[in-house]
């Protein structure tokens, strides 16, 4: 972040001039209150420009949102940064679209429900995830994020939405060089043994091993979804993971691509495991 120019702290600019005429010293005194105004007005918008958007979100949606009301939470966190152009918003669409796919990952049973989201930035696709969690009491979501400012952002906003929720809320680092399957071990022992909806938000190098490790260890089971972002303004560094999912490619995936308007035009996939997948 950029340093702020301080008008409080700025020190006082002195002039000095000897034998100078009243007049003169009214234009100079005047002068000097001029640039005094500019200076801290520069320095209120330097300072902040200076705050780091993810801390500019938690800010705000703490002291405008209700604590607990999720809904209230999403909506103010997408508003404030497409108006202030922060670009830390997925979009109503696409959480809608993320929602939805928790919702269809859903057990059929009733029950609880897990979700795993890679790459939370700073929090709006968990809190959409939450929503829909908010339907079966029990659940829990593993949110991961590398961007360690963002990770605290999205653990402060996240915690504020949903207080008072019966959804375990699980906010943990994991670093684009970390390896998954130590990961996923230490959510073995967290008593997490099956994943019903997953999130790749993060690095798209990762999401074809990462899925195909998921599906090795039995962590997807069938009726599980899959929900990926940026797959028309990525679709290049997406097209082997898409050939995988495709619904023709045989692999136990029924694959829909919806097309997205706003925040700028792309498309979402959300996959829906069905078994008997190749590796």
């Amino acid at each position: 972040a950029s340093a702020g120019i301080s008008g409080k702290n700025a020190a006082p600019l002195a002039f000095a001039t000897a034998g100078c005429c009243s007049s003169a010293r009214a234009r100079g005194t005047s002068r000097f209150a001029a640039m005094a105004r500019l200076l801290a007005a520069i320095g209120a918008c330097v300072s902040v420009a200076a705050v780091d958007p993810a801390e500019r979100l938690v800010q705000h949606v703490l002291a405008t949102s209700k604590a607990g009301d999720v809904a209230a939470a999403l909506n103010t966190f997408t508003d404030f940064s497409e108006s202030r152009g922060l670009g830390m918003h997925l979009g109503s669409e696409k959480t809608r679209l993320l929602e939805l796919a928790v919702n269809r990952g859903l057990p059929t049973s009733g029950g609880p429900s897990v979700v795993l989201e890679f790459g939370c930035h700073a929090g709006d696709g968990t809190l959409s995830a939450a929503a829909a969690l908010s339907k079966r009491p029990g659940s829990v979501l593993v949110s991961t994020e590398g961007n360690h400012q963002w990770l605290q952002a999205a653990a402060k906003i996240v915690q504020h939405a949903t207080q008072g929720t019966e959804t375990k809320i699980l906010m943990l680092p994991f670093k684009e060089t970390d390896v998954l399957h130590d990961f996923l071990d230490s959510l073995a022992e967290k008593h997490i043994k099956v994943i019903n909806t997953v999130i790749f938000d993060h690095d798209e190098k990762l999401f074809l091993p990462q899925l195909k490790a998921l599906v090795a260890r039995g962590l997807l089971q069938k009726g599980a979804t899959v929900y990926v972002d940026n797959v028309k303004r990525k679709a290049a560094q997406l097209r082997k993971y898409m050939d995988h999912v495709s619904t023709r490619s045989g692999r136990g995936f029924v694959t829909e691509v919806t097309r997205i308007e706003r925040p700028y035009p792309d498309e979402v996939a959300i996959s829906t495991y069905v078994g008997d997948a190749e590796l």
